[in-house]
């Protein structure tokens, strides 16, 4: 036996033996008619907490049955006095009384405490966390579980497509959630609840108006609950729970379930401004790395160029959105810190020259411009370490293989790749992809990451694969456009001549290299 199943199953039913037999040991001497006989009321209380409405009445039931006729309801003169049958019944339905009534106490308890938790435990997510997703889960699985519920979904109103559109599913089988589209404003339900109307079905196959009845009578569903998600600028969707057994929800559940799309409103609306501050603090930083890129011919647009490849390598490693949106930060500002190098030095990146010495401190020059700023603290290893080499080679530190941050191994494939391709800057002369990818490789073990070449390799061939078979297609589509313009100049049957139509200029030239902008 576990110490799990001891601890909450075992001790506690022993504890109740011993309880009971004890206090019918008291009775026996003291009568039914003492106060001792009110002591079995703590076991079966105890009972009912721990064990619900099955232990209350099995408790209450043996300690009616130990309280029976066998037991004395006093002593007087030694001799024993009978109870009366009216007692015996009296006392065990007091019992039983005593005992649902402390398991359903119980109950009530524990469904509370659930509530406190789950709300809690949302609330706190959405002040530690600004990952919507993970909030809006939370949210759905907290209220399913709260309002003990077969399935919850959160869905957010497109006004474009007039769709609610779901962000969040707990509970049922993906086959039900792609049903098929749900309308907005166009169903009179979804409409009502997002006026800002708690509205109930107690039986979807009986509401002409649910929209797939069918499908949720398969799923095994009977009642549905929507309630509204409002925010300060207006309608934003719907949180629905739903239920398997017909069921009216009373005003307590529909209060809080209300709670929960309240909570699901704050954390859209603060994911809304945390996307504006991002966006917005993104394009200052691209608009200062333009600006120090500026002063070298060579390197304009590089840190945008080296960000788009980073971020398409970041995709293929399967790396998740956060840990992708700290590397477009830090591979955008990879070479922030050329801002305090002079020009004379930006050039200098061979050899052991005193301009080669400045040009290796503007890694150091950059974490120091970025040291100030808390929300960029975790990109400072990418801006630090992108020029460290597999070989340990590199500067500022001579790191050495998995050493050197996963970030700037990533960024100094795609800052190699792009130096490569483009040696005089975007407005130069410009390297193929293929050659540019082969001279990437053959660096693969010295100074660069190997594991992140071979997949950068992998990636650009797929991706000039995929350029291949666009191309074909379009030739095909331009090769059937020119035969049907032939057909309609062909000469009709009267001798007539239809009119020349012009010709398309649309030609397909030569395919763009794969790290191109897409």
């Amino acid at each position: 036996m576990s110490a799990k199943t001891k601890r909450t199953i075992l001790w506690p039913l022993l504890g109740t033996a011993v309880a009971v037999a004890g206090i019918t040991v008291l009775v026996r001497y003291a009568g039914t008619d003492s106060i001792a006989v009110h002591l079995y009321y703590l076991p079966i209380m105890y009972a009912g907490y721990r064990f619900g409405d099955y232990g209350a009445i099995f408790t209450s039931l043996l300690s009616a049955l130990l309280c029976g006729p066998w037991m004395p309801a006093r002593w007087e003169a030694n001799e024993r006095v009978y109870q009366s049958a009216a007692d015996m019944v009296v006392r065990m339905c007091i019992f039983y009384v005593v005992g649902l009534s402390a398991a359903r106490m119980s109950l009530e308890l524990k469904r509370r405490a659930t509530e406190a938790h789950r709300l809690y435990e949302v609330a706190r997510s959405i002040t530690s966390t600004l990952r919507l997703n993970e909030v809006l889960e939370l949210i759905s699985q907290s209220a399913m579980v709260v309002m003990n519920a077969k399935g919850s979904v959160i869905r957010l109103l497109d006004e474009e497509s007039d769709e609610l559109v779901p962000v969040a599913m707990s509970g049922l089988s993906d086959e039900y959630w792609s049903k098929g589209r749900v309308v907005g404003m166009a169903s009179e339900l979804n409409r009502r609840a997002l006026a800002g109307e708690s509205v109930q079905i107690l039986d979807v196959k009986d509401e002409e108006a649910f929209q797939y009845p069918e499908a949720a009578k398969s799923a095994g569903l009977s009642s549905v609950l929507s309630v509204p998600m409002r925010t300060r600028s207006g309608r934003r969707g719907v949180i629905r729970v739903y239920a398997k057994r017909r069921r009216r929800f009373s005003t307590g559940e529909i209060e809080l379930l209300t709670t929960f799309a309240e909570q699901a409103a704050v954390a859209i609306e603060n994911a809304a401004l945390y996307e504006d501050v991002r966006r917005n603090y993104y394009e200052t930083v691209r608009a200062l790395t333009t600006a120090v890129e500026a002063k070298d011919g060579a390197t304009y647009r590089h840190s945008e160029r080296v960000t788009e490849i980073a971020d398409r390598l970041a995709e293929a490693l399967g790396m998740d959105e956060h840990e992708r949106e700290m590397l477009r930060f830090g591979s955008i500002l990879h070479d922030i810190g050329k801002i305090g190098v002079e020009e004379d030095a930006l050039e200098a990146r061979e050899g052991e020259t005193l301009e080669q010495v400045f040009y290796r401190m503007h890694p150091l020059i950059g974490v120091s411009i970025l040291e100030p700023i808390t929300f960029l603290h975790s990109v400072q290893p990418t801006v630090k370490y992108h020029h460290e080499r597999w070989d340990g080679k590199g500067f500022p530190e001579g790191l050495s293989g998995r050493d050197i941050p996963l970030h700037a191994r990533i960024v100094a494939v795609a800052d190699v790749f792009d130096r490569i391709q483009r040696p005089e800057g975007a407005s130069g002369a410009k390297q193929s992809s293929q050659e540019a990818l082969l001279e990437v490789v053959s660096r693969a073990g010295t100074e660069l990451d190997p594991e992140i070449v071979g997949k950068f390799h992998r990636m650009m061939v797929a991706a000039e694969q995929a350029h291949a078979t666009e191309a074909t297609d379009a030739e095909e589509r331009s090769a059937g456009e020119a035969g049907q313009r032939a057909d309609a100049s062909a000469p009709s049957e009267d001798g007539g001549q239809p009119p020349v139509l012009p010709q398309s200029d649309s030609t397909e030239g030569d395919q763009a290299p794969a790290d191109d902008d897409e």
